[in-house]
Order: C-alpha cells, then structure tokens, then sequence
C-alpha cells in the first residue's frame, strides 16, 4: 500500500458554468496534485467531466481515465472524492469490483481505496443487496403483470375499439349486448382475440362515464 504508484486523476463538475470558469475542476485538480506529492506518487494526466453524475452514460472523461489505467500505464484512478466518479453508492461498488477484477485501484483523497480488502468486502455487499433488490422487483413486476393479462388488463383496448362501445352505448345497448356485437363484427379484444367479454366491455363504459375516453 506504501509502494509509489502512477495514478491518473480523474474530476467532474456537474454544470457548465462550473466547468467554463474552471475553479470547480481547478480545486479538485489540486487536491489530487497535493496527495500524490504526499505519498510520492505520480500523476500522470487529469481526465475531466463537466455532467450530473446521473448521466454516469455521458461521464467520457471517466471512461478515457479508466481505460487509461486498464491500458497498464498506471496503476490506479485518483478522485477527490468518490461522488465525483460515482452516481450512487452501487455505482460505486460496481467500479471498485472492475477495478478488483481489472487489477487496479480506485482511490479517492479521503481515504476510499480498491485495494483495502474490507472495502471490496463492503463493495460486495451492496452488489449483492442491489441484485436481490432488483430480482425482487422483477418478480414484483412479472406477477403484477400476470395479473392485468388475467384481467384483459395487459393491452389498451385500443381508441376505436373504445369509440365503438361509446357508440353502442348512446343506442342503449348493455355491456352483454355490446360485447355480442363486438364479438360479431370482429373487432379485436385488448390482447388481439376476437371473443369479448361483458365485463372488459364494463371497464371501458366506467372510464367513459369518468370522462377518461373520449
């Protein structure tokens, strides 16, 4: 951990204004200066984003620097902090597992570092909670869909399909009644059949009624 290192720094900014006038960047620029003339460590070039870290998809400074370093010519990414290089505490664990499978290390000015075992530890930790989280969700969302498709809720019976029944309505037919001619004139149900059913027919008749169809 002591050995000196070739690091590129990495900075962002998260409005052009910051970025145009540059003392955001400049600041950071510095941190990173001071703390590799500290340890003796050399750093070799300084990538820059000026973007919300949300847009982590549009952050080309932090891929350049990564690439840099997954090049071989350096040893580890330097941030001042990890916010700067990181969306959320998940992006984060994601780049420190790259940089535990890649053979580098991420390293911020406040004591963050890759290569602390606890802290992969803790990296892995939240990948693993994100990836339960999101199967949960996933099976949350395929069961509520499951249950709109046994309700005929699965599609949007479509405007002129809605437009018919608004029509057969005002003749003074009933959901059976138009459900029947529907069925016989062949217009197809929300998930493309050609049977209609008098209670799909009475969901479109309420919405109607709450003035949600035209």
């Amino acid at each position: 951990m002591g050995c000196a290192m070739k690091v590129v720094g990495y900075v962002r900014v998260s409005t052009r204004d910051q970025g145009d006038s540059g003392l955001g960047l400049e600041a950071q620029r510095e941190s990173l200066e001071r703390w590799c003339e500290t340890r003796g460590h050399e750093l070799l070039t300084v990538t820059t984003d000026v973007v919300s870290g949300a847009k982590t998809d549009a952050m080309f400074g932090r891929e350049v620097a990564i690439a840099a370093v997954e090049s071989g010519v350096a040893q580890g990414l330097l941030v001042r902090a990890l916010d700067r290089v990181t969306r959320d505490q998940l992006d984060a664990a994601q780049i420190m597992k790259r940089a535990n499978d890649y053979g580098w290390r991420l390293m911020d000015c406040e004591g963050a570092d890759s290569g602390d075992p606890s802290q992969r530890f803790q990296a892995d930790i939240r990948l693993a909670v994100a990836a339960e989280e999101r199967r949960k969700i996933s099976t949350r969302t395929r069961e509520a869909l499951e249950q709109k498709r046994k309700r005929g809720e699965g599609k949007l019976i479509s405007t002129t399909a809605q437009r018919r029944i608004q029509v057969l309505s005002l003749q003074g037919l009933g959901a059976k009644a138009i459900a029947n001619r529907l069925t016989a004139e062949g217009v197809p149900t929300a998930t493309g059949g050609d049977a209609w059913s008098y209670s799909s027919v009475r969901r479109v008749l309420a919405r109607i009624n709450e003035g949600k169809v035209a």
